[in-house]
């Protein structure tokens, strides 16, 4: 029993911003939505998850796969990616000399760089640890019954 509740609290409790799987060029990312105001971190509505990611990197052939937590067994290239590493690409959807955004990972952190925008703003994803993705995800899961998720430490927080 002390070994089952080791494992679980050690699968939803990581300290890594990325959740990194069984090698080192794959990495996770948890996100999520705020249908509020964000303010200093904190949001004033409610918290939604974001299907989180797998990116798995191959410097050598200079791609980028990824898929799903709903799909993991669909795989997919990104086209058009520039790698410097396992923690460090940028990618985007088609080979404009000038995308409307570009997305990767820079120093091990999940970023979207929007070039140029004339639609509708979308909702605002957020990268968050996983055991923070998980948290919301009880709380879509069994409803308002958990606590309140509203908390300063909902969004990543790096020190450099």
């Amino acid at each position: 029993m002390a070994c089952v509740l080791i494992g679980v609290s050690a699968s939803l409790f990581p300290v890594a911003s990325t959740s990194l799987t069984r090698f080192e060029n794959e990495t996770t990312v948890y996100m999520l939505s705020c249908d509020g105001e964000r303010i200093n971190d904190v949001c004033s509505g409610n918290e939604r998850t974001g299907v989180p990611f797998t990116y798995k990197v191959s410097v050598d052939q200079n791609s980028v796969l990824y898929w799903t937590m709903n799909d993991p067994n669909l795989a997919r290239r990104l086209p058009f990616c520039a790698i410097q590493n396992s923690r460090s690409w940028l990618c985007q959807w088609t080979n404009d000399d000038i995308p409307k955004t570009r997305f990767g990972m820079v120093g091990g952190r999940y970023v979207e760089i929007a070039v140029c925008s004339t639609g509708a703003p979308v909702p605002m994803f957020y990268q968050v640890y996983k055991w923070r993705w998980w948290l919301v995800r009880l709380r879509e899961a069994f409803g308002s019954s958990l606590a309140s998720t509203r908390h300063p430490l909902s969004t990543m927080r790096t020190a450099h």
